[in-house]
């Protein structure tokens, strides 16, 4: 198991190192490689990412809220394939396993995530063009992979890192989402 600092901020917190001490994180959020392409120039260049994980990835909508992300510009413009049924929140969403696609904004994570690494930033993140993006994805046993998707979606950066993490939805009465708390399991 990793132990990693993300972007200076530290993953691991005295209550967060001995409750991981206990519990390894399941095997399809342990990453064992990651697979970044850029392809074409201009407003044609288009990215591709693959993340192998350790164990098959559920795809039965039962495994609770997580996924993976490639950090592209900081903590802004962060592509994720994240499932977090019953939350629907995109007009992609693979109704079996919940597997969808956003580029989103995070930021320090509020009283509501203590504990969290971060926290989706909803306001920001929802005016991005790329928010509910109808990214192409598969997944298949260990392996998930995104395609086609335009860097310009990405504000033009470069992959900094990819991760995986859990996501903890607080919701509202209606069961709509008031704060999206981001743990991150492991980075390569």
């Amino acid at each position: 198991m990793k132990i990693v600092t993300f972007f200076g901020i530290s993953v691991m917190s005295t209550a967060l190192a001995a409750s991981l001490a206990f519990a390894a994180p399941a095997g399809y959020l342990q990453i064992d490689d990651t697979k970044v392409e850029v392809e074409g120039k201009g407003e044609k260049k288009a990215l591709e990412l693959e993340v192998k994980t350790e164990q098959a990835i559920p795809v039965d909508g039962k495994s609770g809220a997580f996924g993976y992300a490639a950090l592209t510009d900081g903590t802004n413009n962060v592509l994720v394939l994240v499932t977090h049924l019953p939350i629907d929140d995109s007009s992609y969403e693979k109704m079996d396993s919940g597997f969808h696609a956003h580029v989103l904004d995070l930021k320090k994570p509020s009283a509501a995530c203590e504990g969290a690494t971060f926290e989706v930033d909803i306001e920001n993140s929802k005016k991005n063009t790329a928010f509910d993006a109808n990214y192409e994805w598969k997944i298949e046993g260990k392996e998930i992979e995104v395609e086609g998707i335009p860097v310009v979606d990405l504000g033009d950066a470069g992959v900094e890192t990819v991760a995986s993490f859990a996501l903890k939805p607080i919701l509202d009465k209606e069961n709509k989402p008031t704060n999206l708390c981001v743990t991150v399991v492991e980075q390569n």
